[in-house]
This record gives C-alpha cells, structure tokens and sequence, in this order.
C-alpha cells in the first residue's frame, strides 16, 4: 500500500521558464489544441448527423448560471487552482465551458427546458432531467474526443502525460467513449419520450441565495461516504462499466437549485444517496462541494470570491488531484488507496462554497 500514490497536477519546471519560453511553449500548446478540436469534431452534427460547416459554440452550463456569478463579464474556472501555464484563469461568459460536436439549429431547440430558468420554480421534470444527461454526455463525448486526437497528434512526444500512461489511458477513453455514446442515446430516447423515472432525483435543494460556483456534470463516484466501492476504476475487466451520476449546481437570480440524480438502473449508488439524505443540509452541501472539487475540474467560479480561498492549500491539493494512481506493480492496490485518497467524510477539510457565508447575494 504504501507504494501507491495519487498523482499531483503539477508544472513547475513549465513555471521555470522564460517569458519568452513561456509564451513560445503556450503557443504550441494552443495550437495542439486548436488543431486537435479541427480533428475531433468531423463534420456531421453528433445529434442530428446532418452535415455541417460550422458548428455551434455549446456551452456546458447554461449561460444564465454564468452571468450571475459574472464579475464584468468573466469567471475563473478550475487553472484558478491548477495554474497551467499554457491557459488563462478566467474567461467571458461566452467562452466558458463550450464544446462544439452539434449544429446551432439543434443548440436552440434540445435543451430549451432545463435552460429555461423560469422551469426551476418548481422540481425539474423528467424532460429537464433527459436534457441534461444529454447535455453532460455530449460534453463528456466532445472531451474524449478531443484527448483522443490529442494523443493521435502528439503520441510520440506526449506533453503533459508520462509516456508510460498514455497506453492504458488511450484505452480506458475508449471504454469510457463507447459508455458515453450509449448513454447519450439513452438520454436523447427518454428527450422524445418525457418517460417518468427513468432518472432518480435523489437530492433536490432550493437554496434562498446565490452560491458562487456554477456546475453541471457527471461524476463516477470511487467510494461512498461509507467507503465502500461504488466504482472500480482499476478494474480490468471489458464487461465492467463505470456507474456515474448527474450533479448540477445552478445560481439563479436570487436563489440557487442543488442537485444530484442517477440512471434508475445504477444501484451501487443506493448505499450512498441513503445516507446522504439522512444527513443534514449543511453536511449535505459540503458533501456536494468537496465530491465537485474532488473528481471534476469543470466548475465555474465567481472572481467576488475571497483570494484567501483561491490560496487555500487543502482546496488546492484537492483540486490538483488526478484519479490515475501509481505503484511499483501498475494499479496494485490502487483501489485500496482511493479509499484514502477519496474519503468523502474529509469534506470538512475545504470551505464549502455552497454555504450562505460564500454567497453572491
């Protein structure tokens, strides 16, 4: 066990540079990724599978969410924390969070419900909730695909990745593309259908202020608050698939809707959500922010934030933190070791920007 180690983002030789290497080194970076997301996206729209010569600029997260944790039109995002050389720490709303793999006449019509605010006086319907797994799959697809050409340009000469990672990481994205291009399907069926329960809302909070984190994701949870395996991510088996779960935090004009729910089918959620309903809020909502911080880099932030928070050490590691581990014997023991690494019940260890003492308004 004591072999094992979670890898830590890190870029301090990249730091040491010149500021004329810096800048050289940013260009090629950027041009690596301009030249992979020409690549990955083809030229059919992913939803409707029309040919296209451009494609729509999606964002992530609704653009409402955005623009009220806005300060002059920008919010930071994860390299806040990360500190990439080669990418900014902010961004205008309408860069943030965008994937571009459908047609802008698809953008306007598929997500119409759930990015519709005035839809969130009440719970989100079963619509609302198909349109944000397929929202959150495409993204996840348009990723995949991305690191894929990614790879396919730079194999030899990878630049943020250990060479000796690349093998098994380039076939776990396979395995995770194919499970989200199912996914997506079965969320694009249900959009048609408006089928009741095909989706479990097993948390539903409407706080009375404005949070100052927007997010919008899936997370495959490793462990549950009782750290029991939900998800073997090391586990070599072609017939075992990754079980994950939607969450979404959404800051509205003057309140903000938490919330979590997962395919009916995935059942080794039913330990975790069962405790987590038992807790109380406040131990609830940090719960949500740590597991965010913990497993995602896809969250947006508003710059009113204190910078005691943005220097905070814990929040930092935590963030920096990677789910690839490392031993003397590739992944042994490494589902052991996330169970340290991945303990929900060191949420208290951060601040949880989800509480009313972060608020926006």
């Amino acid at each position: 066990m004591k072999n094992v180690e979670f890898l830590k983002i890190n870029f301090d030789d990249y730091n040491k540079l010149s500021r004329a290497n810096l800048i050289n080194a940013k260009k090629k970076f950027r041009n690596l990724l301009s030249t992979a997301r020409a690549v990955s996206k083809g030229d059919q729209c992913f939803y409707c599978g029309k040919n296209v010569s451009s494609f729509c600029n999606s964002h992530t997260i609704p653009a409402f969410c955005l623009k009220n944790i806005s300060v002059d039109g920008k919010v930071f995002y994860s390299n806040k924390f990360m500190e990439i050389p080669f990418m900014d720490f902010d961004k205008g709303i309408k860069q943030a969070g965008t994937f571009n793999i459908i047609c802008r006449d698809c953008d306007s019509v598929i997500f119409h419900e759930y990015e519709d605010p005035s839809n969130y006086a009440i719970k989100p319907t079963s619509l609302m909730l198909a349109q944000i797994a397929m929202k959150n799959y495409l993204k996840a697809i348009s990723k995949r695909l991305n690191e894929h050409a990614i790879f396919d340009i730079k194999k030899q000469n990878p630049l943020l990745l250990n060479s000796d990672l690349i093998e098994s990481y380039q076939s776990i994205q396979n395995l995770d593309l194919n499970e989200y291009k199912n996914n997506f399907k079965k969320a694009k069926k249900l959009s048609f259908k408006n089928r009741d329960n095909e989706y479990y809302l097993f948390c539903y909070e409407k706080l009375n202020y404005v949070v100052p984190i927007a997010f919008q994701s899936t997370i495959a949870l490793i462990i549950d608050l009782d750290k029991q395996i939900v998800n073997d991510i090391y586990y070599q088996n072609i017939k075992y698939r990754i079980e994950d779960f939607h969450i979404c935090i959404f800051p509205l004009q003057d309140t903000s809707i938490v919330m979590m729910f997962v395919d009916k089918n995935y059942k080794r959620y039913r330990n975790f959500y069962k405790k987590f309903r038992k807790l109380p809020l406040q131990e609830r909502l940090s719960i949500i922010n740590y597991i965010i911080f913990l497993y995602s880099e896809d969250m947006f932030l508003s710059k009113a934030l204190p910078e005691n928070i943005y220097n905070n050490d814990n929040l930092i590691n935590i963030a920096r933190q990677t789910t690839i581990a490392v031993s003397n014997t590739p992944f042994s023991n490494a589902i052991e070791a996330a169970k340290e690494a991945y303990d929900l019940n060191k949420h208290n260890t951060i601040p949880n920007l989800l509480s009313q003492k972060y608020k926006v308004r």
